[in-house]
């Protein structure tokens, strides 16, 4: 069946993994519609709700910190919990008893919207408080996992540091096993997974719990393949000590991922050089979300094509095999184009590069142009109608394992910001055009992460982490070594 389980660690990262589902949902085709292009069985889940009602709910287990669901309820419609009335008669306490309530989240102008049947109003970055007031889909009550040790945007106890992080799931899973409780149910409904596809922030404590959590399904699934997109928020405009502890974040998440997942990659907005193209909000999630997930949706489109609808799919394990050429590489770097020239698949530089580590005032000379070791192009540009199949591919185009040429441009729903110079606010999609690729360049990336958060790092802990990176560094140079750059042994 291909099944891809996708685990999702964080705010950002549901912000992501939310326009990631909105996308899904939107393929399903009714009626006249004819058949998708898109296998749903892939990331879909077929069920029995509460009322004996088929249900198809995503693949998937989020975890969130207290506060952070908003309006959404682990019960919805689909699966009726008990009524507190029932709830208080069936208690073994007999005695009076006090209740203590927070503040009820009502859902968004949005939400009701959808839940009446009628057409939302345009959402706005003030309307969209948390990354449930802009989801269209139900998710499985099992799906929801919210964690009480922590609020989300705390100001006494942030949950800030990669250390919070391996903490939290050491505690939990030492309760309850995290894997065999929340994960293992969605995987035992899989006929043959595909794979595991993680959506976590690097440089916050969500980076040290995703980190405890791939270790615990490296041992579980030794031989799966695992993808790893980890997001980083804007740095812009950000303390300066706050700066330092994400890079330090960041460097300890990656040199983690790099050893336990089969790819990793890291998603950030640059601090400047944005293009013209994007209007992207840096404060708001729900913007900077949309752009990574755009990238992120495209970039795997491929791993979820029905096999009859002319389409040739590739798995992730395939996908994953390409990039890593020299099996030392589980690294990747993400860039793309949108908009009417992303189908110009001859421009070697695209506009938006989302690989940064590191404070990008100090990187100087490590774009330049360098040896590739592995590259997946994906193209989804507008419906070729000329021959009568509005759906099949481009009879024009020939296709090419790994580069393929999508006739399903990227959905532009209502609940997808507004951030796209080249598309007109009705538009209900855009061509986009993505690149994943392992090169050279890479390599001075990490260095000067290296070298920014060396310092950081306690005396103990210090030499494994640079140890680490100067390995990853070392990976991505033309002729690799084991031992790290002489330059750079001071540290």
């Amino acid at each position: 069946m291909r099944e891809i389980v996708t685990l999702q660690l964080g705010n950002l990262s549901n912000y992501t993994a939310t326009h990631f589902w909105n996308a899904q949902e939107s393929y399903f085709t009714y009626g006249d519609q004819g058949k998708s292009p898109i296998d749903h069985n892939v990331h879909w889940r077929g069920g029995i709700g509460q009322d004996g009602s088929e249900t198809f709910l995503p693949r998937t287990v989020i975890y969130d910190l207290k506060g952070g669901f908003g309006s959404l309820r682990k019960i919805n419609t689909l699966y009726d919990a008990t009524s507190e009335s029932n709830a208080a008669a069936d208690s073994l306490w007999s005695g009076p008893s006090a209740v203590h309530r927070q503040d009820v989240v009502h859902p968004s102008v949005y939400q009701q919207s959808l839940d009446a049947g009628t057409e939302p109003p345009r959402l706005t970055k003030s309307t969209v408080r948390y990354w449930s007031d802009f989801s269209r889909v139900y998710f499985h009550p099992k799906s929801l996992v919210q964690l009480y040790d922590y609020e989300l945007d705390s100001s006494i106890r942030p949950f800030e540091r990669f250390a919070m992080g391996t903490d939290l799931f050491d505690s939990l899973d030492k309760e309850h096993d995290i894997v065999d409780l929340d994960w293992r149910p969605f995987v035992e409904e899989c006929d043959l997974m595909q794979g595991i596809q993680v959506f976590t922030t690097l440089d916050d404590a969500w980076g040290g719990f995703a980190s405890s959590y791939l270790e615990a399904l490296r041992d579980e699934y030794p031989k799966s393949c695992i993808w790893v997109w980890g997001l980083q928020s804007p740095l812009l405009e950000v303390p300066r000590a706050t700066r330092q502890l994400r890079l330090v974040n960041t460097a300890q998440s990656l040199s983690q991922a790099y050893s336990q997942a089969s790819m990793v990659m890291p998603l950030a907005l640059p601090e400047v050089r944005l293009s013209s193209k994007l209007a992207v909000d840096r404060s708001s999630p729900w913007h900077v979300s949309g752009l990574l997930s755009a990238a992120a949706e495209s970039a795997t489109l491929q791993s979820r094509l029905a096999s009859e609808s002319g389409y040739q799919p590739i798995s992730l394990s395939a996908m994953a095999e390409s990039l890593n050429t020299n099996g030392n590489q589980t690294i990747a770097r993400a860039k793309m184009d949108v908009g009417p020239h992303a189908g110009d698949t001859d421009r070697e530089t695209l506009d938006v590069d989302l690989f940064h580590l590191g404070r990008d005032s100090n990187v100087r000379g490590e774009d330049r142009a360098g040896r590739v070791f592995g590259q997946l192009s994906s193209y989804r540009g507008p419906r070729d109608t000329s021959d009568g199949d509005e759906d099949g591919p481009n009879p024009k185009s020939r296709p090419i394992i790994g580069n393929p040429v999508i006739r399903r441009q990227l959905p532009l729903l209502n609940s997808y910001p507004h951030i796209y110079a080249d598309a007109s606010a009705d538009q209900a999609g855009i061509p986009v055009r993505t690149v994943l690729s392992t090169d050279t360049t890479m390599s001075a990336r990490i260095k000067t992460l290296r070298r920014q958060v060396s310092r950081s790092i306690a005396v103990e802990e210090r030499e494994t982490l640079s140890n680490g990176l100067a390995e990853i560094a070392d990976a991505y140079q033309n002729d690799w070594s084991s031992g790290s750059d002489a330059d750079d042994d001071d540290m």
